[in-house]
């Protein structure tokens, strides 16, 4: 199972979950389907067909409040803060939320517990669509390692497209693609660049592109979920 596979510890599975819930939509029926699971059956939820929302209450409330949007994903996500968690139970709770066999593991290198899980993208193939570069927002995503990396190697002509912003907890943040001299952002990243022959789009700094970019998409539930085609039989919302 480890080819196109990955390796989580608990607390990367955790975060991983929670990431998946904030970068989407509120995903109504994965939620229904897990509530029960992280909560030990204390919170009960009702559905109203056409809505994405929940009715929602806790063991000892007398009430249900409706939760949708932000509020929803917000509420899942303490929910899970708060969650007795086993690997067994990770296990199962990742299988539902990327969509693909999960099972606990040990890191044969650390000896910690966690999860692997299958990615499912073997059969990837990218058709140079530009979809990801052109319609994904990944602009605060580029990392003091991108950053590093191209000072390193002297980019100066990437690195013009880049603005340092307000630290986060400590650590410099940036921002790409910022129109030199200007507080700018472009429409659309510089680098990319269409055929028009062909209808394709090409990365001119493919090497050496973010490392947002180099792992998109991290699995076949992300690209379903983004509107990416590279798989010829996509999977389906259940």
């Amino acid at each position: 199972m480890e080819k196109d596979s990955i390796f989580l510890t608990c607390e990367q599975a955790r975060r991983a979950i929670a990431i998946d819930f904030r970068q989407y939509a509120p995903q109504t029926m994965l939620f229904c389907s897990i509530i029960g699971l992280i909560s030990d059956n204390k919170i009960h939820f009702k559905r109203e067909p056409g809505k994405t929302g929940l009715w929602v209450n806790q063991e000892g409330r007398s009430n249900m409040r409706w939760l949708e949007g932000d509020q929803l994903i917000d509420f899942m996500c303490r929910t899970m803060e708060s969650a007795r968690w086993t690997p067994e139970l990770l296990a199962s709770v990742c299988s539902r939320v990327f969509r693909s066999r999960a099972q606990t593991a040990t890191d044969p290198r650390t000896g910690c517990m966690g999860v692997r899980i299958e990615t499912q993208m073997a059969s990837f193939a990218c058709r140079q669509c530009g979809r990801c570069c052109n319609a994904l927002d990944y602009r605060y995503d580029v990392t003091g390692e991108d950053v590093s990396r191209w000072k390193d190697l002297g980019r100066r002509d990437i690195l013009e497209w880049v603005e340092k912003v307000e630290p986060d907890q400590g650590q410099a943040g940036y921002r790409v693609w910022v129109v030199p001299g200007t507080h700018r952002q472009a429409e659309t990243c510089p680098f990319l660049k269409k055929d028009p022959a062909g209808n394709l789009w090409a990365c001119q700094i493919h090497t050496v592109k973010p490392q947002i970019c180099r792992n998109y998409p991290v699995s076949r539930k992300h690209a379903v979920m983004t509107g990416c085609p590279g798989f010829s039989q996509p999977v389906t919302d259940s």
